[in-house]
């Protein structure tokens, strides 16, 4: 599944913490056996979003 645009720009206007809660969230649902690759999509689209917003 491609993210749209619209998902894209939500991931933009949400904090921070809120990003990471959801990448720890994943995080664990991963360490559970969930490896769907949805879930490791967004987890990557989410890290992309944190390291963009520390530079």
């Amino acid at each position: 599944m491609f993210r749209t645009r619209s998902a894209a720009s939500d991931m933009q206007t949400r904090s921070s913490d809120d990003l990471q809660r959801e990448y720890d969230l994943i995080t664990r649902e991963r360490d559970g056996g969930h490896n769907s690759l949805s879930a490791i999509n967004t987890q990557n689209d989410i890290a992309r979003e944190l390291e963009r917003r520390e530079r």
